[in-house]
């Protein structure tokens, strides 16, 4: 089948661990081109795996640990007692971020009286031809920011944002590589507003944002930011 056949979908349901962008061939299944890198399901593990990042991390971990000792904590006993896995569905991020900021419900309606965001990290990482969000840079990231007192609405807002942006620049490049103008759009973390507004900047102006129609029984609409508030 020819390149030109093919469309973009972007597909974030919140408990999908295949949520992600992928090339859309009718008739086919959809080809994956970026979801999001597996997380450890225990704190400890994720602390050790962001501190692996780089010769930086385990110096921004400990700082982290003597300024915010409550905080380390909650992370660290995220899945203590239970079987040790990985987890890649979009909640378990958002709810990992959720413990890391201590975010709170008036954190969240704050985020509505903003207007700027910073740029939170998300890295890509290729592993046997597949591309992954690599959400540890992002945790780093977060408490990067966290160290430097920026408040928590800043950051919820700034981390859909960013998620946004990063989405629509390589679904950009992916968009000319399949030489295809259209993003289908699906899944209930869509409807973020501050989500939508990174994708629209991230996006390249000639690709165009269309509504993909839910499979029966699948939700469309969700509140605007319900993957945080369902991670607390």
């Amino acid at each position: 089948m020819s390149p030109p056949s093919a469309s973009l979908l972007l597909r974030l349901e919140k408990l999908d661990p295949e949520s992600g962008l992928f090339a859309s061939f009718p008739g086919r299944p959809p080809v994956p081109l970026l979801r999001f890198a597996p997380l450890p399901t225990t704190g400890a593990r994720i602390l050790s795996a962001i501190g692996s990042i780089d010769e930086n991390a385990p110096r921004l971990l400990s700082n982290f640990q003597r300024r915010f000792p409550a905080i380390y904590e909650a992370v660290e006993s995220i899945g203590r007692g239970l079987l040790e896995g990985e987890e890649s569905s979009p909640f378990f991020f958002l709810s990992v971020c959720s413990v890391a900021l201590q975010a709170e419900e008036s954190d969240l309606r704050e985020t509505a009286s903003l207007f700027s965001t910073l740029q939170v990290d998300y890295a890509l990482l290729q592993k046997e031809e597949q591309w992954f969000l690599d959400t540890r840079t992002t945790l780093r990231s977060l408490w990067g920011y966290k160290l430097a007192d920026v408040p928590n609405a800043l950051l919820l807002r700034s981390l859909f944002a960013s998620l946004g942006q990063t989405l629509g620049a390589f679904a950009g490049r992916c968009g000319e590589l399949l030489r295809t103008e259209t993003i289908l759009l699906s899944g209930d973390l869509l409807p973020n507003p501050f989500l939508r507004e990174g994708l629209r900047r991230g996006l390249p102006r000639k690709l165009t944002m269309a509504e993909h129609p839910p499979a029966p029984g699948e939700s469309s609409t969700l509140p605007p930011i319900d993957g945080m508030a369902g991670g607390r």
